[in-house]
């Protein structure tokens, strides 16, 4: 079958070639680039119990479950750190996945008001204050830590625990529930 002198199965399998070319290489740069790097960063990293990582295309999602930690604050920036060295100038969220119970939800739920105001007002001593006071009525330790960018929140009950990382400015992200950020490379 031609037409106008060109062989229309020729072109149409080349066309097929290319494509699954095109597919293949960028299967393994993907395979090479992110993933068996952050496999091996995350494998090896004594504070993550579990992680899972998903191309999103536009955004690589990293969802880590993090073991009971003794500073959240300084836990998130290293793996902040190691995962914007491996991703580079591509965007990329983490989730974080903690080990709540019903008393740390209940704790959560009246101390993000306070880290709301505080973020709003700047009266972080008094939400530090309050949460810490709310934390020990309920038999709980709240530990909180703040940078230019977040805001740390981890209470501890028991076995259990809650991480929550709340953006203080819009560059840093959105607040999401369940603790993930989402960061855009500057």
């Amino acid at each position: 079958m031609q037409w106008n002198g060109i062989k229309i199965p020729i072109v149409v399998l080349a066309t097929l070639a290319g494509l699954a070319f095109f597919w293949g290489g960028q299967q393994i740069y993907g395979r090479y680039n992110y993933e068996r790097p952050l496999n091996r960063l995350l494998g090896e990293n004594k504070d993550v119990a579990a992680y899972q990582i998903k191309d999103k295309g536009q955004v690589l999602e990293v969802q880590v479950k993090l073991n009971k930690v003794d500073n959240l604050q300084e836990t998130y920036g290293r793996l902040n750190r190691s995962l914007q060295e491996i991703a580079g100038r591509r965007n990329f969220i983490i989730i974080l996945q903690d080990q709540r119970d019903e008393t740390l939800n209940r704790i959560y739920y009246r101390a993000r008001l306070a880290a709301c105001e505080a973020l709003e007002r700047g009266n972080y001593l008094e939400m530090e204050a309050y949460v810490s006071q709310l934390a020990a009525g309920e038999g709980s330790r709240a530990r909180i830590w703040l940078d230019q960018d977040r805001l740390y929140l981890q209470i501890d009950h028991g076995g259990n625990y809650l991480y929550e990382i709340i953006p203080r400015t819009k560059a840093s992200g959105a607040v999401y529930s369940g603790g993930a950020e989402r960061r855009s490379p500057s």
